[in-house]
């Protein structure tokens, strides 16, 4: 299990959540298995991005799908909008558990709805 990451306070104020500021993100050797069997464009492009994605994302919100947290950095270079999803488990921690292209059209259309929320990273 490694560290990738903490709740930023930005990020729970904005997504409403119900946890404490700092609140550790972790990768086990599971879910790194997961992304690079499964995942394997995004996994050989971004995994060692995971951090940054985490501690600097675009744009956050709460997946409608499996209420997992997404974290979303778009690499604009490339034209990509990446998404590292983190779950909590029954022991209450919190993994990050998939690492994933997101279309720009569902990007978008998340941003609209406002499924995805901008993120303002400036200090």
């Amino acid at each position: 299990m490694q560290l990738v990451g903490r709740f930023s306070k930005k990020v729970i104020e904005l997504l409403n959540l119900s946890i404490d500021a700092d609140t550790p993100i972790y990768i086990g050797s599971v879910n790194e298995i997961h992304m690079r069997n499964r995942h394997e464009y995004e996994y050989d492009k971004y995994y060692t991005d995971i951090s940054t994605i985490i501690g600097l994302p675009d744009y956050v919100g709460i997946n409608p799908h499996d209420n997992s947290v997404m974290y979303v950095k778009e690499y604009e270079e490339a034209g990509e909008y990446i998404r590292v999803g983190v779950k909590v488990t029954c022991s209450g921690k919190y993994f990050a558990r998939t690492l994933r292209l997101l279309s720009t059209y569902n990007a978008e259309r998340y941003i609209e709805k406002g499924t995805l929320k901008k993120i303002d990273n400036s200090i």
